[in-house]
């Protein structure tokens, strides 16, 4: 199995260094990881992401572990940015200067409300959450056409509160599928979502259905932020790909993707 979403503690909201996530990968029996570390420019996020002097140290010590562990698993470079439209540019320079295998898009702050914060959607009014919902929508339009991204994780993450979405969101949603499969895009089935009040993974079922039917490629990631947590989830991802109809999952290797058969579950 293939987890393309592991975060560490670089990211500052994470647990453990590099290797004890890849001893962690070894010992459950995948056959892949991407480290899938959060970098942002936006101010809202820095303090949940890694800095950028830091990526040098960051994609040296996961070539590191790529040697050490080269007969055992397959290691990738990634990054999950947090784009934030005048900061375009600067994470442009960013991705060219290193050699990373993935960059996968995502947003975390919409109007500076932490999404990802059950704290601060349980402050939220119904009416105030699903206008929250709609704007988060227009961010991820608007990510989806920024140039540099090779997935969009966790599309729905927006539900993580376990609130249900209002039907015209669910209708932007599948229209950002939509253009995904105009651009070429990578979609990633997230199973952080089994642990959170959602209790689905991330996107839901019709989505994702919407996506398999369009061709679109796919990645699976638990997006662990503890090296317990690294696999998690991944066999019902791939119970769900494979009801669904899903046959292959998308590998990337310094930007290029290729597709490999949905490997069997244990």
């Amino acid at each position: 199995m293939i987890d393309y979403h592991i975060h560490t503690l670089l990211c500052n909201h994470a647990e453990g260094d590099i290797r004890s996530y890849v001893e962690a990968a070894v010992r459950a029996g995948l056959s892949e990881i991407c480290f899938l570390e959060h970098f942002s420019l936006d101010t809202n996020s820095t303090a949940h992401a890694m800095h950028p002097n830091e990526v040098p140290l960051y994609v040296y010590a996961v070539q590191e572990m790529k040697r050490a562990y080269q007969d055992r698993i397959t290691i990738r470079t990634g990054l999950e940015i947090d784009v934030s439209p005048e900061a375009i540019p600067a994470l442009e320079h960013i991705i060219q200067t290193f050699d990373f295998d993935l960059i996968g898009g995502s947003i975390h702050f919409v109007d500076g409300v932490n999404i990802a914060s059950r704290r601060h959607a349980a402050a939220l009014s119904t009416p105030e959450f699903q206008s929250l919902c709609r704007r988060y929508v227009e961010r991820v339009r608007e990510m989806v056409e920024t140039p540099f991204f090779d997935v969009v994780c966790h599309l729905d993450v927006i539900k993580k509160n376990g609130r249900p979405l209002p039907e015209d969101v669910q209708a932007g949603l599948l229209e950002i599928i939509d253009r995904m499969a105009e651009k070429n895009l990578a979609l990633e089935v997230n199973t952080g979502g089994l642990t959170h009040p959602a209790n689905a993974c991330y996107p839901a079922k019709t989505l994702l259905a919407h996506a398999i039917s369009l061709g679109i490629p796919l990645t699976t990631g638990s997006d662990a932020h503890t090296a317990q947590r690294v696999g998690a989830g991944l066999a019902t991802a791939i119970e769900t790909l494979q009801e669904l109809g899903a046959t292959h999952l998308a590998q990337f290797e310094k930007r290029r993707r290729t597709l490999v058969p949905i490997a069997p579950t244990p």
